[in-house]
């Protein structure tokens, strides 16, 4: 059975991150996840609009590992997503 995701938005990245259900019940006393691409999702407040969608969430979703994307990369893209 596939794992349940929810989406995340992170506060400090900007990004809305998938987490799986198990992960959001172990974080949610602090507001502290691990998304499926590794990411510590530190969860915005629940009134701020989704952001653009992290891309290592979404290619791991599709099926490559999180290190298929080489960790410079994701700050490369994190960096620009923000300008």
């Amino acid at each position: 059975m596939e794992p349940f995701l929810m989406h995340i938005r992170c506060d400090t990245d900007g990004y809305t991150h998938a987490v799986t259900e198990d992960e959001f019940a172990s974080g949610r006393h602090d507001g502290r996840f691990r998304a499926v691409c590794g990411h510590v999702v530190l969860a915005a407040p629940m009134i701020e609009e989704p952001g653009r969608f992290d891309p290592v969430c979404r290619d791991v979703l599709r099926g490559a590992p999180a290190s298929a994307v080489p960790r410079q990369e994701r700050r490369r893209l994190r960096w620009r997503s923000r300008r």
